[in-house]
């Protein structure tokens, strides 16, 4: 039973908050901790991402905050999963989420190449920051973003600890506060282009993460390219032997970087590419703001629809093509077969299949179907009275019957109203595993303490007081009174 678990601080990995309660715990050895925490004792702690953990150690690890938002907020799935094409940024976030399926197959993770290893990564500044707000440092995710080379809020260039990141290395959990020196000093950075690219990469990294964006990042970048003399005039063609030059010559000053190669930067246009580094430096040189690149949208008009617009508007208020050229800077040939709406298949009219296509759903069937089934996964959520009760939620419910994202919230209002009729507030959701705890201790026999139910319910003090108006609704009176008399 963990009865103490640390809260995680800002902007921490995971692995270092579960290396904080090892520490703290007083266990004689790794292995008596690997056994309260991960499935499969002799596992490696992954200092990215997520291990499959013991139901206890989930409870303590999602006590703050559900595990959507540790994967979201405490590893690096900010960096290695924003900018995969939709379907595979879904399927790879559940996967971590759910602890299950091999993520690792999902997300773009580099591998070492020439015998080098990574390493957890910190700042001097950082750490002693961290000792004297909160009494010991810890490691941060944004120090372990491969690319930065800086503490972005420091400008201090960041330090290998002895904590290898590798498949290969000894399992162990091993804290920040023990492995970085008490005193270290800075150096500090003094390449412009360093400082930006690592604040740039920050700022993008530690945003939200949009799980419903379906825009793809080649075609985003493409697009922010319009009108830029890396695409000419109509836009149906890149520049991209310019672009490169170009792009060389402004990260020249750039330490350690190897995306250099044009075939690279056409790979991230074609969407073959989806490394976060990258996508990042070439965001920067077209000059993109960090918040667009966190919400990606593509023009509702590409820019051939607008340059062929603007032909036939200038065709029918009487100018002629030689001098519609001319006003666009356009090839004559091209603006006279666009005219004639001879250029291209945009102008083509589509053609109409033969085939019949998908046939619709019927969701008002599928709502009336799915109706029992989701009665059922809330009777599972609310338990039974031996099984520890779960918050009844939409999220909840679909993922008990494996149902895509917001498919019940957008076509299923049968279902859905049946969900918020059992939804609830915290408090009350606490009432209900507090009472669960209690009977869960008068069937063992147990006395009844107020230790015995945090123990099982992992709860603060302040929490279970805060619950108790609502404990009446769901116990009778007797055991009401007992509850009552914990305080």
């Amino acid at each position: 039973m963990i009865a103490y678990f640390p809260t995680a601080y800002p902007d921490e990995l995971l692995y270092s908050q579960l290396a904080r309660y090892y520490t703290k715990s007083g266990y004689m050895a790794y292995t008596f901790a690997a056994e309260e925490l991960f499935a499969s004792k002799t596992v490696r702690p992954d200092m990215d991402f997520i291990n499959n953990y013991t139901l206890a150690a989930v409870q303590a690890i999602t006590r703050n905050m559900p595990m959507e938002a540790v994967v979201e907020k405490h590893t690096m799935f900010s960096s290695y999963g924003r900018f995969l094409p939709k379907k595979r940024r879904q399927k790879a976030f559940q996967s971590l989420v759910s602890m299950k399926g091999n993520y690792h197959n999902l997300l773009p993770i580099p591998q070492s190449k020439n015998g080098e290893v990574r390493c957890l990564r910190y700042c001097p500044a950082c750490a002693a920051n961290d000792r004297e707000q909160y009494g010991e440092a810890y490691w941060h995710r944004i120090h372990q973003i491969i690319g930065i080379r800086m503490c972005p809020i420091h400008r201090c260039y960041l330090i290998d600890s002895d904590v290898i990141i590798s498949g290969q290395a000894t399992p162990s959990l091993k804290t920040a506060e023990e492995m970085i020196p008490q005193s270290e000093s800075c150096v500090f950075a003094d390449n412009e282009i360093e400082i930006h690219v690592a604040t740039y990469m920050a700022t993008v990294f530690q945003a939200d993460v949009d799980m419903d964006s379906g825009v793809m990042v080649g075609e985003f970048l493409h697009s922010k390219m319009a009108y830029t003399k890396y695409r000419s005039v109509r836009g149906e063609q890149r520049n991209i032997a310019l672009f490169h030059e170009e792009f060389k010559e402004y990260y020249m000053a750039l330490s350690k970087n190897r995306f250099t190669e044009l075939a690279q930067i056409q790979k991230v246009l074609t969407n073959d590419r989806v490394n976060f580094y990258e996508i990042c430096l070439m965001a920067m040189f077209l000059d993109i703001s960090t918040d667009e690149m966190v919400h990606m949208e593509l023009p509702k008009k590409s820019q051939q629809q607008l340059f062929d617009e603007k032909v036939y508007k200038l065709h029918e208020r009487g100018l002629k093509y030689p001098e519609i050229a001319k006003m666009l800077s356009a090839p004559y040939g091209i603006v006279k077969t666009i005219g004639e709406r001879r250029y291209g298949t945009y102008h083509k009219p589509a053609k109409t299949s033969l085939k019949s296509g998908p046939k619709p759903q019927n969701w008002q069937q599928i709502d009336e179907d799915t109706l029992p089934l989701v009665k059922d996964a809330i009777r599972q959520l609310q338990g039974d009275g031996t099984t520890r009760p779960k918050k009844v939620t939409t999220f909840a419910v679909e993922r008990i019957l494996q149902l895509s994202s917001k498919k019940i919230s957008l076509h299923l209002p049968k279902c859905l109203a049946e969900i918020q009729q059992h939804e609830e507030s915290q408090e009350q959701y606490w009432a209900r595993e507090v009472v669960w705890a209690v009977r869960q201790i008068k069937d063992g026999s147990v006395t009844l303490t107020w230790r015995k139910v945090r123990d099982l319910t992992n709860m603060r003090r302040s929490d279970f007081e805060a619950c108790l108006p609502y404990i009446s609704e769901y116990v009778e009176c007797e055991i009401d009174e007992r509850i009552l008399c914990l305080l």
